[in-house]
């Protein structure tokens, strides 16, 4: 075999091993970037209520919430400012998903004694529990998400963004082939 030949032969063949070599260096040194949520992922959890009432104190009809993705702000107490910033974030966020906002519901639940029935959006569910109900829930004012599965998965910080809300969704929904 002349020398010509064989240097077109190991050309041909690094070409065709070069990208196998990049992929295992890329593998073993390069870390790529970790796409973060802005939320904080949960073990999903079924959250039971006992008690639960609708905004009329009659028993909550939870037909509702079956089969859809759920925005829900959970409040230990009155519906105060901080509550309210985050109902509003959570409505502008349901209703920037276009076409895909009828997949979404935003429902506020909150303890019976500071019950707030003054929070005036049509599309927000609002259900009442006793404060016993709310013990196990981590924070005072949280916004979470729910799957259409009835689990909590996702809960969004204190003073939650709604760019960060709305991307979090935006990603469920496109992944989602169930509500």
């Amino acid at each position: 075999m002349h020398r010509a030949d064989r240097i077109k032969l190991l050309l041909l063949m690094s070409l065709f091993a070069a990208p196998a070599l990049a992929a295992w260096v890329a593998h073993q040194v390069w870390q790529p970037a970790v796409a973060a949520s802005y939320g904080e992922l949960l073990q999903p959890f079924v959250p039971r209520f006992v008690g639960m009432a609708d905004a009329a104190g009659q028993p909550a009809d939870l037909a509702a919430l079956h089969g859809r993705w759920v925005l829900l702000t959970v409040a230990k107490g009155e519906c105060g400012p901080a509550c309210r910033q985050l109902l509003y974030f959570g409505r502008q966020v349901r209703l920037a998903q276009g076409r895909e906002q009828e997949r979404v519901v935003q429902a506020l639940i909150q303890t019976l004694i500071h019950a707030d029935s003054a929070v005036p959006d049509g599309h927000l569910l609002t259900y009442r529990v006793p404060r016993a109900a709310l013990a196990n829930w981590p924070d005072p004012v949280r916004t979470y998400i729910v799957d259409p599965q009835g689990r909590v998965m996702l809960r969004f910080p204190v003073a939650a963004e709604g760019k960060g809300m709305l991307r979090d969704l935006r990603q469920l929904l496109k992944a989602s082939n169930i509500g």
